[in-house]
């Protein structure tokens, strides 16, 4: 028994396709799986996103539940920043141990009406914690 051409064809046809669209689905916005705070700021974007930057020294400041904290995040060099608000009161968030002045942080969120960026997760890492050994001078 054999296929016609014509049907091998379209059986190719619809192969092909299928391949396509799931490679655009899967690839979405993958891409770019966070932006520098000086990136965003260039060009704030409206949907949720993730910004990377550092807490500005003396920034921190919890409410007294210590599940609400405001700081601001500031790039590398200390030239641009933004005030970020993170409420972990609604669930599964938390305040990771390691967030601290100075440390390196992650936020997903998208910016608020007063000009605050409203952080729905945050992951921070201490900077000097987690050196490689000899970077630091130390063994």
């Amino acid at each position: 028994m054999s296929l016609s051409p014509k049907l091998m064809v379209l059986a190719g046809v619809v192969v092909a396709s299928m391949v396509f669209l799931m490679a655009r689905t899967m690839s979405g916005n993958s891409g770019v799986y966070y932006l520098d705070i000086d990136e965003y700021l260039a060009k704030p974007i409206d949907h949720p996103v993730r910004v990377a930057g550092f807490v500005a020294d003396g920034s921190i400041r919890k409410d007294p539940s210590g599940l609400v904290v405001r700081f601001t995040l500031r790039d590398a060099r200390g030239e641009k920043s933004m005030p970020v608000l993170f409420d972990a009161r609604g669930g599964g968030a938390r305040i990771p141990d390691t967030f601290t002045d100075g440390s390196q942080v992650l936020v997903s969120g998208r910016m608020g009406g007063g000009g605050e960026f409203e952080a729905k997760e945050m992951l921070a890492k201490c900077p000097s914690k987690y050196e490689a050994r000899g970077q630091s001078g130390r063994s």
